[in-house]
């Protein structure tokens, strides 16, 4: 209800009470709206204030009416001053968290595949089995590589031998047997050379003479029994002809050794004894420098070839490279493994959670930040965690982040497999 105002004590007709009526219906508007209105007869104390006529400036703020009272734009300046001066202070947003839904998976996940081809002997592991690292896995058959192996072995003792003999000193007995072939090969080469001797002549002439007495002894016989009919089938015949084929065969020795010696004669004779001189020569002076380093290659291409052996023997003894669990095995004893046949998947302990995050929430990512980890698998546990990796880019299709998530301590009760919930932030 509206407070009477004083009235001057007047009397108003019938017309001027609704005036007055419609009157104070108008100030009772004004004054619940906030609008201070003076009365009229209030305007001997104070001037009738203008309301103020906002038009937009050049520089953002209001155009007073140029109607309007000093007093009240110092009024007015008074009352706007104190909000353009105080500024607000910073308030620190509070970090909000966000979950995102992931995988557990191994940190290490091996694919151990044979690099030797043969039959499976033994095997060793079964799934759900944990391995160390250098556990025997499994074994091949290796009884092939075991003979290439004693093969290239023996041809590595071959090459080593050799070359101990080049670089080993002579021996005298080597000595002197080289010069006794050289003695040999000239004495041959200069009979050749000169010529048969006085002695070489009286030699075959003397054998000329013993077959031409046979020769006269043997047609004696003969005589004796020439009348008889089967003369051809008796032994004096057969004996004079004999005794004719070596008169000449010595006749023509005797020409032989009167002639001298050809030239192919002399030509191999000169071979012989240059043979001999060379070896004498090797082994007074030793092996060349070019033939050591050819024998010192083939000791290191036998040593070459007995590693590579070795190399794949060792290859049929597989180990595990890690230490962790069995995920898999994929052969069985008996069965053939070949190079790269899958034969055991191996798990590491350590695990790990991957999730995608929003593009708008990169900025508050940060290696080390917590993380909390919640699996379907124990729905009233959480496990405490923390960023341990984040992904360099973006993947363009879905505009998300891979982030790396790790379970701080040791948590054996995540499994790789199971589904997760991850909360970052506090």
């Amino acid at each position: 209800m509206m407070p009477q105002s004083p009235v001057p004590s007047r009397r108003y007709g019938p017309g001027a009470a609704r005036w007055l009526a419609v009157l104070l219906v108008v100030l009772a508007a004004l004054a619940a709206q906030g609008c201070s209105v003076q009365l009229p007869w209030q305007a001997e104390a104070e001037p009738t204030p203008v309301l103020p006529v906002y038009q937009p400036s050049s520089e953002g703020q209001p155009i007073q009416s140029a109607s309007q009272p000093a007093q009240s734009q110092a009024t007015q300046t008074q009352t706007t001053q104190p909000q353009a001066v105080v500024a607000a202070e910073p308030v620190a947003a509070p970090r909000r968290s966000a979950s995102y839904n992931g995988e557990i998976v191994p940190v290490r996940q091996v694919v151990v595949i044979g690099e030797v081809a043969g039959r499976v002997l033994e095997l060793n592991v079964d799934v759900g089995d944990v391995v160390t690292a250098g556990q025997l896995l499994l074994r091949v058959d290796s009884s092939i590589l075991e003979a290439q192996r004693e093969q290239a072995l023996a041809g590595l003792i071959a090459a080593q031998s050799q070359l101990d003999l080049l670089q080993a000193d002579p021996e005298a007995a080597d000595l002197a047997a080289a010069q006794a072939g050289v003695n040999a090969a000239g004495a041959s080469y200069q009979r050749a050379v000169g010529g048969a001797t006085d002695e070489d002549l009286t030699m075959a002439l003397a054998q000329v003479r013993q077959a031409e007495a046979a020769v006269n002894v043997a047609q004696a016989a003969y005589n004796q029994v020439k009348g008889n009919p089967n003369i051809g089938m008796l032994p004096q015949s057969m004996q004079l002809q004999q005794a004719t084929i070596g008169l000449e065969a010595a006749r023509a020795q005797y020409e032989k050794v009167a002639k001298g010696a050809t030239g192919d004669v002399v030509a191999g004779a000169y071979a012989q004894l240059s043979n001999a001189r060379a070896q004498l020569e090797r082994l007074e002076r030793g092996p060349k420098a070019a033939q050591i380093r050819a024998a010192e290659a083939q000791v290191k291409q036998a040593e070459t070839g007995l590693y590579l052996t070795q190399l794949q023997l060792d290859k049929a003894t597989v180990k595990s490279p890690l230490d962790g669990v069995v995920a898999q095995v994929q052969t069985s004893a008996g069965s053939m493994a070949g190079p790269g046949t899958p034969l055991i998947v191996l798990l590491s302990h350590d695990v790990k959670v991957l999730i995608p995050v929003e593009e708008n929430q990169v900025a508050t990512l940060a290696l080390g930040n917590p993380a909390t980890i919640q699996v379907n698998a124990w729905p009233d546990r959480t496990f405490a965690g923390a960023i341990t990796n984040i992904a360099p880019n973006l993947d363009p299709a879905t505009r998300t982040v891979q982030v790396t998530v790790r379970p701080v301590g040791d948590a054996p009760e995540l499994q790789p497999g199971m589904s997760v919930s991850v909360t970052l932030g506090e």
